[in-house]
């Protein structure tokens, strides 16, 4: 199958918005960093992945990956590129991200994320709303990229 990647945009946010909720994620701050947001979509323009970059200073906070699972972990190695060139452009120095998903770990790791402790979490980023929503679940890991 062939995918086509490309940063979203205000127009996506309907659509993005609905993705995210019947994927059963929270679109809340969606608004404030859509530019941020890779899309996958199939030939036909149907969203089938998404994953955000939100700035935190001079660290990022990677949000609302999902996938539909027609998708390919190859295919997903091209969307989390896109992220890091993201990430690069916005001048981040560091990439965070958290899972409650111990399969993705690995997943994670093969991409360079290692685990850290929430401790070793910038300030800033410790303050951010989504962050201390997710770091609320159950079985929460914390991963880091420096870029």
């Amino acid at each position: 199958m062939t995918w086509k990647i490309r940063s979203a945009n205000r127009e996506d946010l309907p659509r993005l918005e609905a993705f995210l909720t019947e994927a059963g994620v929270s679109p809340e701050g969606l608004s404030e960093s859509i530019e941020n947001f890779s899309l996958m979509e199939n030939t036909a323009g149907e969203l089938k992945a998404c994953l955000g970059v939100e700035p935190v200073g001079k660290a990022g906070l990677l949000r609302s990956f999902v996938v539909s699972p027609q998708i390919a972990q190859p295919d997903l190695m091209l969307l989390f590129k896109r992220a890091f060139l993201t990430a690069k452009n916005q001048e981040l120095d560091e990439l965070y991200l958290v899972t409650n998903k111990m399969s993705a770990v690995s997943f994670f790791g093969s991409l360079g994320f290692e685990m850290v402790n929430q401790s070793e979490l910038p300030e800033e980023l410790l303050e951010h709303s989504h962050l201390k929503q997710v770091l609320t679940v159950d079985n929460s890991a914390i991963m880091k990229i420096i870029l």
